[in-house]
């Protein structure tokens, strides 16, 4: 399996509550269209106390090899959605993974 983890900042002017919103209701129903992905999870980051958090939120998306998560984002719902990404987020951070499972 291959993983990639996003690490997002919403959009300003967005409340933690519009951007989880947002993002459950309506760009996981375009993410989770894309071809070949095996699973999708959000994870909405809670702010802590006193500040505001580095990142608002984690998803991890889940295909069987690089080749299927290329095949996905240059699809059609994976332009799509990457499209979308925009409307309620700042920036991204990107991170491949080889996840090495110890328990």
């Amino acid at each position: 399996m291959f993983k990639l983890i996003i690490l997002l900042r919403k959009k300003t002017g967005l409340t933690d509550e519009q951007f989880a919103t947002y993002w459950l209701e309506t760009h996981a129903l375009l993410a989770k269209k894309m071809p070949g992905l095996r699973r999708y999870v959000v994870n909405v980051v809670v702010p802590p106390p006193n500040r505001e958090p580095d990142y608002n939120g984690v998803v991890e998306l889940w295909f069987d090899n690089v080749g299927d998560m290329k095949r996905a984002f240059s699809s059609p719902e994976g332009r799509a959605t990457q499209k979308d990404t925009e409307t309620f987020t700042a920036s991204l951070t990107t991170l491949y993974i080889d996840e090495r499972s110890i328990m």
